[in-house]
C-alpha cells in the first residue's frame, strides 16, 4: 500500500494532544492510502446508491452535499482506476454541489484550487460499511436535467469506523419532488434558525460532517489542503441546539478510533458543515458555520458527562424538502447501533436537571475469577413494569452503559498511559456467554478477559482483587454495580435448524460459542447437526472446565469435534470423552493442512482477534473456501 500522508496535520496533532491520543496514534497516518484499494472500489461502484461530499464554496466555507444517481439507483458511480471516479449525479436546487457544479463553467473558479477540493464518504446503511474518500475534482460535465458527471482524482482512501451507524434499509424514490424551504446563505449573528428547522436537527440520528484544512505556505508540501467528509450518529436527539440563541449546534463526541481527522480539521480552520437527512421524508438540511472542539471541564460546563465535544455556530443554512431521492422502505424498522450513549442535554436545557429513569438496568450479582485477567460475571436484571422483554439468541452481544457506576473521564492535558480514558463514555459490548433461547433475558453471564489499563474491566476485576477469594470461588460484590443496558446486537447466532458448521476461535474469542453449545445443551430435540469447534488459547485447562459440563448435556444426535490448540502444559488436563462430542488437545499453532481437512462443505464462523482471523480466513480461501461461506466476528 502506498501512504497518502506524511504525518498528522498540526490540527491533528493538537487535538489528540488534548484528547490524549497523540502516542496511541502518532503512526496511525501510514494506514491513509494514496489509492483506492479494489475492495473500496467495487463497494463505491457496486453497493451504493448516495454518497454525502464535501466542498468548498465561494468563501471558503465547506459544504456537506448528497450525490446520488438517477432515482436513487445503485450504478452511478464507476472507477476507471485505483485513483479515478466517475460519478454520475442528479443534483436538485439548494444543494451546495449544484453551486460548485455550476461554478465549474467559470475559469476563474476552476483555478481556485480550494474549489477542486472533494471529499467523500462511501456508506451503505444497511449493512454499517463505510469507506472514505479524498482528493480533486478534474472535471465536471454538465449532461441534461440537473445531471452532471464528476471526474474526481482520489488522493486519500481510508477504511472507516461503522460504530454508531444507525442501519436503514432503503430503496429508490424517483419521484421526489425537491422544494427549498428557507436558503439563508449568511446569517446574522442574532438571527435564530426557523424552529422547523431547530426541530429538525433535534430528531436527527446521523449526521453528515464535512471539514476542510487550509494549509499555510510554509507547510504547504508537507501538508497540503484537503477536504474531509464523514459521518456521526446516535440516538434521535443525540446533536442539541442551544436554546438561548438558536443557532448553535452542539454535536459530542463519542468514543472511536481516535485517528481524529474530522476534529483535527476543525481545530486548524474552526470551519465545519453538518447535513442532515430525514430517510423517511427526503428532506435534507443543509447547514455551514464556525466551530470549535471543547474538551475537558469546559465541555463538561456545556453538557453533563461528555468530556468532548463541537460546537459549530451557524453561519449559513439551505433546507430542502423532499429532495433525497431515496426512502426508508416502508414497514422496515431502524436498527439503533448497541453503541450510542443516551441522549444527554445542555446543561442550559431543562431536562439536563430531569432523572428520566426510563433504560433498563443490570445489577452485578456475582463474579467467579478464573485466572488472573479471566472472569465471569453474572448480571440479574431487575423487573420494571411496562418494560419490554429483553431477548438474545446464541452468540449475540450486549452493549452495557457504566458511566453511573464509573462516572465521567476526568480531563488532563496529557494521559500516556491511559489515553483512551479521556473520551470514553463508558459503553462496552460483550459477547453473551450465556444461553437464553426461547425465554426472556433476566440475567446473564459474560466470559470476560481483563484489559490491560483498562477502565471498565480494570473496576470489574478490582472487586474480585479486593475479595482475596481464590480462582474458581464465586464471590458476592460488597458494593452495588449497576449499568444500563443499552441494547442487544448481533448477526452471529445459532439459528434452529440444521448445523453443520466449523466454529473457529481464537482465546476469549471462544465466548460466542460457549454461549450456542449452552443453546444446545437445553435443547431436548435438536435437529442432527455435526459441529468442528477449532479453539487457539493459552489457557487449556480453563477451555476444558467450561466445555466439558456443556458438552456432557448435548444431545448425542449432535456431533461435536472440539480441537483445542496451545503452547502451554497439557499433562494434568483430563479430557473426557463422550460419543458423539470428542475433546482433543493438540501442541502448538493451527497447522495450515487441518483447515483443508475440516472446512468442507461446513457454514464457517470465526471469533478472534483481527490479525487471528485474518490469517485463518486467507487460509480458508487458499483452500478454496469462498467467502460467503465465512462468517466473522470481530471484538467490540
Amino acid at each position: 500500500m502506498a501512504v497518502a500522508l506524511q504525518g498528522w496535520h498540526p490540527g491533528e496533532v493538537t487535538i489528540q494532544r488534548q484528547l490524549g491520543f497523540e502516542d496511541a496514534v502518532k503512526d496511525s497516518w501510514r494506514i491513509v492510502s494514496n489509492n483506492m484499494p479494489s475492495q473500496h472500489r467495487i463497494f463505491h461502484t457496486s453497493n451504493l446508491n448516495f454518497i454525502p461530499v464535501t466542498t468548498i464554496d465561494q468563501d471558503g466555507r465547506p459544504w456537506a452535499s448528497i450525490m446520488a444517481g438517477l432515482g436513487g439507483e445503485i450504478g452511478f458511480v464507476q472507477s476507471p482506476s485505483a485513483r479515478e471516479l466517475t460519478i454520475t449525479a442528479q443534483l436538485w436546487d439548494g444543494d451546495p454541489l449544484l453551486d460548485t457544479a455550476t461554478a465549474w463553467a467559470n475559469p476563474r473558479d476552476i483555478n481556485h484550487h480550494e474549489r477542486q477540493l472533494i471529499a467523500g464518504l462511501g456508506i451503505e446503511l444497511s449493512t454499517r460499511r463505510r469507506n472514505k474518500f479524498a482528493g480533486k475534482i478534474e472535471s465536471i460535465q454538465s449532461l441534461k436535467n440537473s445531471i452532471f458527471r464528476f471526474a474526481v482524482n482520489v488522493n486519500e482512501a481510508l477504511g472507516n469506523c461503522p460504530k454508531y451507524i444507525n442501519v436503514r434499509k432503503l430503496v429508490p424514490f424517483p419521484s421526489a419532488l425537491p422544494q427549498i424551504l428557507y436558503r439563508v446563505e449568511n446569517l446574522q449573528p442574532k438571527q435564530r434558525l426557523p424552529q422547523d428547522v431547530i426541530n429538525f436537527i433535534l430528531d436527527a440520528d446521523t449526521v453528515f460532517v464535512g471539514s476542510i484544512y487550509k494549509s499555510e505556505r510554509s507547510t504547504a508540501a508537507k501538508f497540503p489542503s484537503h477536504a474531509g467528509m464523514n459521518a456521526r450518529g446516535g440516538l434521535p436527539g443525540f446533536l442539541r441546539v442551544s436554546p438561548s440563541d438558536g443557532q448553535t449546534i452542539v454535536m459530542p463526541d463519542y468514543s472511536g478510533n481516535r485517528l481524529l481527522s474530522t476534529l483535527g480539521n476543525i481545530e486548524a480552520t474552526g470551519l465545519v458543515a453538518f447535513t442532515i437527512v430525514s430517510f423517511t421524508t427526503g428532506d435534507v438540511l443543509y447547514l455551514t458555520g464556525t466551530a470549535k472542539n471543547i474538551v475537558g471541564q469546559d465541555a463538561l460546563n456545556i453538557m453533563r458527562r461528555q468530556a468532548a465535544l463541537t460546537v459549530m455556530k451557524v453561519s449559513g443554512f439551505t433546507f430542502v424538502k423532499d429532495a433525497m431521492p431515496l426512502r426508508q422502505q416502508a414497514g422496515t424498522a431502524v436498527e439503533r447501533s448497541p453503541y450510542s450513549p443516551k441522549v444527554k442535554f445542555l446543561n442550559e436545557e431543562p431536562e439536563a436537571e430531569a432523572d428520566r429513569g426510563d433504560g433498563r438496568k443490570c445489577v452485578l450479582e456475582s463474579a467467579t475469577q478464573l485466572s488472573h485477567d479471566l472472569a465471569i460475571f453474572r448480571f440479574k436484571i431487575p423487573p420494571r413494569d411496562g418494560a419490554q422483554k429483553l431477548r438474545i439468541r446464541p452468540g449475540q452481544a450486549i452493549a452495557l452503559d457504566f458511566m453511573d457506576w464509573i462516572g465521567p473521564p476526568q480531563y488532563r492535558h496529557m494521559s500516556s498511559g491511559k489515553p483512551s480514558a479521556l473520551n470514553d463514555d463508558r459503553v462496552r459490548t460483550w459477547t453473551v456467554s450465556s444461553a437464553h433461547e426461547n425465554s426472556e433475558m433476566t440475567w446473564f453471564e459474560l466470559t470476560m478477559r481483563e484489559v490491560q489499563g483498562g477502565t471498565v474491566t480494570g473496576a470489574l476485576f478490582d472487586i474480585l482483587r479486593e475479595s482475596n477469594a481464590p480462582y474458581g470461588s464465586k464471590v458476592t460484590p460488597a458494593r452495588d454495580v449497576a449499568a444500563g443496558i443499552v441494547g442487544v446486537t448481533g448477526d452471529f447466532y445459532l439459528g434452529q435448524t440444521h448445523v453443520n458448521a466449523l466454529w473457529v476461535a481464537g482465546g476469549i474469542g471462544v465466548t460466542p460459542f460457549l454461549s450456542m453449545l449452552s443453546a444446545l445443551s437445553m435443547r431436548h430435540q435438536p435437529v442432527e447437526s455435526n459441529i468442528t469447534l477449532a479453539l487457539a488459547t493459552r489457557e487449556p485447562g480453563i477451555m476444558v472446565k467450561q466445555l466439558t459440563p456443556l458438552l456432557a448435556q448435548i444431545s448425542p444426535r449432535v456431533t461435536i469435534t472440539v480441537d483445542i490448540f496451545t503452547s502451554a502444559k497439557t499433562h494434568d488436563i483430563c479430557l473426557p470423552q463422550r460419543g458423539s462430542q470428542r475433546l482433543s488437545i493438540h501442541h502448538g499453532r493451527i497447522p495450515v493442512e487441518y483447515w483443508s481437512q475440516v472446512a468442507e462443505n461446513k457454514d464457517i464462523l470465526i471469533c478472534g482477534p483481527g490479525g487471528f482471523g485474518d490469517s485463518v480466513v486467507e487460509t480458508l480461501q487458499a483452500f478454496g473456501v469462498p467467502l460467503q461461506k465465512i462468517q466473522r466476528e470481530g471484538f467490540y
